[in-house]
């Protein structure tokens, strides 16, 4: 049986002390709300724009396009990483190197995608790829205490420093806003329009 601590107890205090700020998420006994947008069109919508900018696409371990020498991800990248790329709704390379990486967090009290992204870094901590997690604002708060979990805090780079929240509503605005003026844009105008994990 847990035992609950208040919040000025001691125990409480010596964590905060040595993690900071932490939230815990609420039970997952809780109520599972509806999707909040259709996962299929999403991953529709990344793979296009990955391609639009020039880059390979991999979605759910699947390459939308021939890997070069069938290779999907750099050789140096143990099984372990590899899988965990691989479980990600999407995935951008650049011949073999990954560029980006994206969990889509549809559906409240499914952290699955989040604790992917956690494993990434758990595992490979100097990955330069960009990471972001693709959501709606109705799903911000219990997405950002999911981030914040001490777990997650607890990474040699704790998550909430790594990730990138995409406002699902914004970027398919802004991606349709662009047409095909897309093309002339770098995968780093993802940064502009998304917002840090850190709140």
């Amino acid at each position: 049986m847990l035992e609950s601590f208040p919040e000025s107890s001691s125990v409480v205090r010596s964590f905060a002390s040595r993690l900071g700020q932490v939230t815990v998420p609420a039970s997952s006994t809780d109520s599972v709300s509806a999707p909040a947008f259709d996962r299929e069109a999403a991953c529709s919508l990344l793979a296009s724009l990955g391609a639009d900018l020039g880059l390979g696409t991999v979605v759910c371990g699947t390459p939308t396009s021939p890997a070069p020498e069938g290779e999907l991800f750099p050789v140096t990248l143990d099984e372990a990483t590899r899988k965990t790329l691989i479980a990600l709704d999407m995935v951008w390379t650049n011949g073999t190197d990954v560029v980006a990486a994206f969990a889509l967090h549809d559906q409240d009290g499914n952290w699955s995608g989040v604790r992917r992204l956690a494993d990434l870094l758990a595992l490979h901590p100097k990955l330069k790829a960009s990471l972001y997690v693709v959501s709606v604002a109705a799903l911000r708060d219990g997405l950002l205490s999911e981030i914040h979990r001490p777990v997650h805090r607890l990474l040699k780079k704790p998550l909430s420093e790594s990730v990138r929240i995409l406002d699902w509503t914004r970027l398919e605005s802004e991606v349709v806003q662009l047409g095909e003026r897309v093309r002339y844009l770098k995968p780093e105008f993802l940064e502009g329009i998304c917002e840090p994990a850190t709140a």
